[in-house]
């Protein structure tokens, strides 16, 4: 899978390729290679788009948490598509600097592991993937370049949990936040409906009138 790096293996070491194609890494080429490859039915990747774009949960998080495909194969998929190294988070010993590079806030909400800085370039693991727009808004607000290592979702928990004994309470409140955005969107939704419902009643009587009038006046 990828440039594995071997246990032992304490440091990447200068860098002198970049990563290219960085921005193709989006949810939707994503999609689209996993219905290309017919593995997930197109509802569960419509539905881990949904999600995603309407109550902020990760599209790979969705698709390995509803159990249509594991973390391992998905990774895979990752690694081969877009051409970037497979890593465990757990395997490599985290730098110094890395660690106070981003805030820990920024660590927590994209699940990503700081590996090592090397001048402005920050090495991380990924939660199998970080879409692009999400590496261009943190490169932006810290003023430093990511070197996106694919990761998995349980290894990187274990290891920020590890890192920063906050972070299940930080996921916990995470867990509750979502679940009270998702109530109130179906709460909204289902008003929505019944409001149609409603107007689309008014209309019907109202064109019974009419009708009702034009009868009694023939009459």
């Amino acid at each position: 899978m990828g440039n594995f790096l071997p246990q032992g293996q304490s440091r990447i070491g200068p860098m002198n390729v970049a990563v290219k194609g960085l921005e193709k890494l989006t949810s939707v080429r994503l999609a689209e290679l996993l219905s290309q490859k017919g593995s997930i039915p197109s509802e569960a990747i419509t539905d881990a788009l949904y999600a995603q774009d309407k109550l902020g949960e990760p599209f790979v998080q969705v698709l390995v948490n509803a159990g249509h495909i594991t973390e391992w194969d998905l990774a895979k998929i990752v690694t081969e598509s877009f051409n970037l190294p497979f890593l465990m988070a757990g395997n490599y010993q985290l730098g110094d600097q890395a660690k106070s590079r981003l805030p820990k806030e920024v660590l927590f909400e994209h699940m990503i592991v700081p590996l090592d800085v090397f001048d402005d370039v920050v090495c991380v693991s990924m939660p199998v993937m970080l879409p692009f727009e999400q590496v261009m808004k943190i490169q932006k607000a810290h003023h430093c370049e990511l070197f996106p290592y694919v990761g998995l979702v349980s290894e990187n928990k274990r290891v920020l949990t590890d890192l920063h004994k906050d972070y299940p309470q930080w996921l916990e409140q995470e867990q509750k936040r979502r679940e009270a955005a998702t109530e109130k969107r179906s709460k909204a939704a289902a008003s929505g409906q019944a409001a149609g419902a409603g107007d689309w009643m008014s209309i019907f009587d109202a064109g019974d009138q009419a009708i009702q009038k034009t009868i009694q006046k023939r009459t």
